[in-house]
Order: structure tokens, then sequence, then C-alpha cells
């Protein structure tokens, strides 16, 4: 009797185990995560963007699923893939109410609940919104790290935490200014890869009828996402500025510790007191209480001969795509002259802004070079 029960015990549990692999999405699973804020008509134009190439042949067995908050009170999650008689369209999974999409707990909850219905071995994320890099949304009125919802903002710190570790095969920010390595190093432990301007980019965002079938490869193609996304801006859009990297986290760590060797051989007086005015601009907003600069402009002129060797090698290990545009566009002075792109921004500590400065301490860059 024992014996049938123990029998009985192994087949069920086999055969779970069987359903369960059976559950497993076939291609890849790509969460889009869009906050609209002012950007709704944008957002939309992007999701129709999307419409047009979301085919069964694109997706490859692979589930594009859509979080689109357009403000606290009106938020939807849905599905796009090939329908009946082979259009592409929307299909509705749930709807959220009073729910920011700009809080680490709604980002999370829509995290585990896509992981939950759509299991697979491998994911993607895409964030949609606006974006100031690291810039925190309590120093100055209208700095936020990513996204913008009813005057509410997610920090970098928060973003980071609300993402399970090493899900995401890769996470792309269509917003402006997030490839900095501040952003990239807080998001180490997420993700393989990391797509992202360290400029602010158009309104009209990514071209995601070039991009997307990239996305359901079965090693995801990003140096042919940035690829179209350099020639589009280029070639075909009417404002030619676009900037965009790719950023290998497991790279980050080396780099992380020669910085720190770097700095702390130049002291604050190299670190405080740089040459700002020709030093290569990629992000001036509006908004911000500082510049940010090109990673590899600011360090070749602080680090020495050999220092600087070593850095270079991190980085060609680190970012491993990239492209830009002649020039790059800011919102506060319009176009800037790119002559230095190394993919990264970086922001030097700057001694008049001791409010800015003391925050910076709260980020993992910071205390992975800084302390």
């Amino acid at each position: 009797m024992k014996r049938t029960i123990v029998y009985f015990l192994v087949l069920l549990l086999s055969v779970t185990g069987c359903c369960k692999e059976e559950r497993l999405v076939e291609g890849r699973t790509v969460l889009v995560y869009m906050v609209a804020s002012n950007l709704g008509s944008f957002l939309d134009q992007n999701i129709d963007n999307m419409i047009r190439v979301a085919t069964a042949k694109n997706l490859k067995g692979g589930k594009l699923i859509v979080f689109y908050s357009k403000n606290q009170s009106s938020a939807e999650l849905f599905e796009k893939r090939e329908g009946s008689g082979g259009v592409v369209a929307r299909f509705h999974i749930k709807d959220y109410e009073n729910k920011s999409g700009v809080s680490s707990a709604t980002l999370r909850e829509v995290i585990d609940e896509v992981v939950e219905m759509y299991p697979n071995k491998s994911y993607g994320l895409l964030f949609s919104s606006h974006g100031t890099s690291w810039l925190p949304s309590n120093v100055s009125v209208g700095q936020r790290s990513f996204g913008e919802e009813n005057g509410k903002k997610m920090e970098i710190y928060d973003l980071a935490a609300a993402l399970p570790d090493h899900l995401f095969d890769f996470v792309i920010f269509d917003a402006c200014s997030m490839a900095a390595i501040e952003c990239a190093y807080e998001l180490r432990n997420k993700t393989h890869y990391i797509v992202a301007s360290p400029s602010e980019t158009m309104t009209y965002g990514f071209p995601h009828h070039l991009t997307l079938p990239y996305l359901f490869t079965k090693e995801a193609d990003l140096e042919n996402v940035i690829k179209n996304f350099y020639d589009f801006y280029q070639n075909e859009f009417s404002y030619p500025y676009g900037n965009i990297s790719i950023t290998k986290t497991d790279g980050l760590e080396a780099l992380a510790a020669v910085m720190r060797e770097i700095m702390a051989e130049a002291g604050d007086k190299a670190v405080f007191s740089p040459p700002y005015p020709d030093w290569q601009v990629l992000t001036n907003l509006r908004t911000a209480s500082t510049k940010l600069y090109d990673f590899d402009d600011v360090i070749g002129r602080i680090a020495t001969g050999e220092q600087y060797a070593r850095f270079t090698a991190c980085m060609e290990q680190t970012v491993t795509g990239k492209y830009t545009t002649a020039e790059t566009y800011s919102s506060n002075i319009g176009p800037i002259p790119v002559t230095h792109f190394s993919g990264l921004s970086v922001y030097p500590r700057q001694a008049p802004l001791t409010q800015l400065n003391e925050w910076y301490k709260r980020l993992e860059w910071y205390k992975a070079v800084y302390e």
C-alpha cells in the first residue's frame, strides 16, 4: 500500500512538473512600461507603431505586454498580438485603479503579475516616459529620475529596488538621459544589458516599427536596435538629433574599481574644480541644477595615462555599442555639437551644489567609487 502511494506521488510530481514546463512562453516575454504624463499622444503613436510590427512572425512565439498608465486613476495592462485574420490588435488583460505608474510598488506589482501570467526563461523590459538620469525629484522642482505623473516621480534607487535581481535580459529606456554611469551601476544586478540615451530624446521616442522585431530574436539583437534608432534620427526624422548606447552590466564592477583609484588619486581639487566650458555636454536640462558630461571626456582629463588606459579597456568591455548624430538636442539651449561620445554620461561633483552632492551619496555609484 505504501509503495503504491509513493508511485502515485512520483507520478503526480512528474506530471505537475511537465505542466509547468509546458506553460512556459515559447519566445521572449517583453514588458513595455509606459507612463504618459504630457506625452500621451506620443505614447499612443508608439503603441500604434508597435502594433504595425507585432505579428506572430516578428514575435517568434513571444509575448508583448504593455502597462499603460495615463494618470493615477487610469491604467491598463494589455497584450499586443496577431488575432483573427492576421490583424494585430490590443487584447485587454486588466485595469488598474488608483495606482500611480511612478510608484515602485506598482512597478513591482505589474512585473510580478506578468511573470505569473507569462512564465518564461527570457524577459525584457522597456520603459517609456520622461527621464532625467539619476537627478532627484526632491532637490530641484521639475527634476525626476524616471516618469512623471500628477506631480509624482520615481527616483532611480526606487526603480532599481522594484526590479527583481537578474530577471531581465535587457532593460531599454525610451526616455531622456538615462544612459548615465550612475543609473547603469544602480541597475547592475537587474539586467544583463541596458539600452538608453545619455541625452534628451525627441518626443517621438524610439522608432518601434523598426526596432521592436529585434527584441524577439533568440538572442535579442540590441546592436540592430540602436543602429535603427540612429539611422532613423540621422536619415528619416525631421530633427536629426539622437544618440544611444548599449551597456553590458557585468563590466561595471571592474569599471568602478578603476574609477575608485582614479578619484582617490585625483582628489577633490580635480573633482570639484574642472574646466567645465570645454567638456562635452550630453545633458543640459532646463530644470536641472547641473549639466551631465561625457564620461570618457571627463576621466581623460583627470586620470593619469596608465589609469586612463585601464579605464578605456574597461569601457570597451562595458559599452558594447554606441551611435550619435553630429548634434544632440537640449530643451534648454537647443542643438549641442557632439565631438566626444563614449555612450555614458557622468556627474563630476561641483562645490557650489552642496545639496545635490549630499544627495549623490545615496547612489550605489558614489559608495563604490568615493567611500
